[in-house]
């Protein structure tokens, strides 16, 4: 994206293009120089827009970062004046009313993105120095529990992190993912008096639970969530599949669903796989989950468990029915095993050897 500059010619543009941006230059207008350049230096409000360390605009101005930090904190008492002016009022309502819409609480990154269509970064920078000056709508963060997020009201704040508990409990105690009407279904069992919507919106704004590539809730850190290496995205397409699947066709999958940003190899996957007791390989190159009820071993060792479990000797269609259920063989080739040294023949039956 191309930098805009600070030339006034470039700012007076920035003002009559962009409205909140023009709101934040006229909150500033009644400060000194001095602090009007800290405070836009904090905010990113000048140069490239970013915004800059306490301790960084210190060495620029010479003086500790907790200077600057008095610097800004007197900088808002100046101000609250032009906060009760009828240009700032508009704007923080704008602001106000798209947090309000999504029942009080909304991602940082998702009021940005609404409210900037120009995506330009002055905005950006202005829509969040206005919120910092506001008194209608406070900034949250909890590492781990809640994005940066913009909320209207403690009373808000106190039924997201309701909703937030109830959820985790929920995927801690059934350790599955959850489809949108099924997760928002459970949490109102145990939530009646909250809406659907209101669900909906705080679920969005957790950072330790999330939706995967196939819009499932889940855990953050559960490998069907985000997963981090061939084996767990394999495990995702398979589970999501629920069917087995050769492994070209897992590589295949993970990149159509993006669930890795890099190049999903067959002979990796191939390799990754094998070595690993969650999958089983059913037939050429063709793998299942364990947890469906497939054990490792080749075809000899399916047949060994089939007659351990039988109380005598089974018929041959019988074996070869049971042998095909768990693996993606050739009738032929249960017979060529069933012919072996493991195996007594009795007739059209056979048990093990005795």
């Amino acid at each position: 994206m191309k930098k805009q500059g600070v030339s006034s010619k470039n700012n007076s543009k920035i003002i009559r293009e962009n409205s909140f941006f023009a709101v934040a230059e006229e909150v500033l207008s009644p400060l000194r120089e001095r602090s009007q350049h800290i405070i836009k230096k904090r905010f990113g409000l000048v140069d490239d827009f970013s915004v800059q360390m306490l301790e960084n605009i210190g060495v620029d101005f010479c003086v500790t970062r907790e200077r600057i930090r008095q610097i800004l904190a007197d900088a808002k008492k100046h101000i609250r004046k032009k906060c009760a002016e009828k240009d700032f009022q508009e704007a923080e309502n704008k602001l106000f009313l798209a947090v309000e819409k999504k029942c009080g609480i909304i991602k940082e990154e998702d009021i940005l993105k609404e409210l900037n269509l120009h995506k330009l970064p002055s905005e950006e920078s202005a829509m969040r120095f206005l919120v910092n000056c506001s008194q209608k709508i406070q900034v949250v963060f909890m590492r781990g529990r809640i994005e940066k997020a913009w909320v209207n009201s403690d009373d808000v704040l106190k039924k997201v992190l309701k909703v937030l508990q109830i959820a985790e409990e929920i995927l801690t105690k059934n350790k599955k993912l959850f489809t949108d009407d099924d997760f928002s279904q459970e949490i109102l069992l145990c939530l009646p008096e909250f809406s659907k919507k209101e669900i909906s919106n705080y679920l969005n704004v957790f950072s330790g639970i999330k939706k995967n590539k196939f819009k499932k809730w889940g855990m953050r850190h559960w490998p069907e969530v985000s997963p981090k290496g061939s084996r767990e995205r394999a495990y995702l397409v398979l589970k999501e599949e629920n069917r087995p699947l050769h492994f070209v066709q897992i590589a295949k999958l993970i990149e159509k669903y993006k669930i890795s940003t890099k190049k999903a190899h067959p002979q990796t996957v191939h390799n990754e796989l094998i070595k690993d007791s969650r999958f089983v390989l059913i037939g050429r190159g063709t793998y299942a989950l364990g947890e469906w009820g497939y054990t490792r071993g080749v075809v000899k060792d399916v047949i060994c468990g089939i007659l351990e479990k039988s109380e005598g000797p089974m018929h041959k269609e019988i074996i070869i029915e049971k042998v095909l259920l768990v693996r993606e063989v050739r009738p032929a080739t249960v017979m060529i095993n069933l012919n072996s040294k493991h195996f007594e023949r009795l007739g059209n039956s056979y048990q093990l050897k005795k």
